[in-house]
């Protein structure tokens, strides 16, 4: 129990860290959940696995959850959350879905949570796109478009742009 409040109270300081926000990128749209800033590392050819990043806002007045992400090019994909145990060591686990509460936006990014694609059957370069479906408790399944982007790519786009 404490490690899952553990889990749940690093979850609520990640939601709030805008400053970390990936570029503005597609906006796409699943009942009253928005998603965007949707993107990936280019993978090694030999990699089995890869993170995909976005930031998903709880545009209603119900919390919804993401319970599932699909596509046809890996074996299966998992939620992971950054939780610290009982011995003081942060470690990953897989959680089977994120709550999204009413007004919040969450920023899934590295080193915290995160979608991870296993069992890739394709190799990913700096420029590319690929589909997913993310599927919602209650707004239901909604296709996105992820970015993908060198490793050596900066992600603190907030602070680039000038007026």
């Amino acid at each position: 129990m404490r490690r899952l409040l553990s889990a749940f109270a690093l979850v609520g300081l990640l939601a709030g860290s805008p400053a970390l926000a990936h570029h503005d990128g597609d906006t796409f749209f699943a009942g009253d959940m928005i998603v965007g800033h949707a993107w990936a590392h280019e993978n090694a050819a030999m990699a089995h696995a890869n993170a995909v990043y976005l930031t998903l806002t709880n545009d209603g007045s119900e919390p919804d959850r993401l319970i599932g992400v699909e596509g046809d090019f890996f074996a299966n994909a998992e939620i992971q959350a950054p939780v610290l145990g009982e011995d003081g060591v942060l470690r990953t686990v897989t959680v089977p879905a994120i709550e999204i509460a009413p007004g919040q936006s969450l920023t899934l990014q590295p080193g915290g949570i995160h979608i991870v694609l296993v069992g890739l059957q394709h190799t990913y370069f700096d420029g590319d796109h690929f589909h997913l479906t993310l599927v919602f408790e209650r707004g239901g399944s909604v296709e996105i478009e992820v970015d993908v982007e060198d490793l050596d790519h900066t992600h603190d786009h907030d602070h680039e742009h000038s007026s």
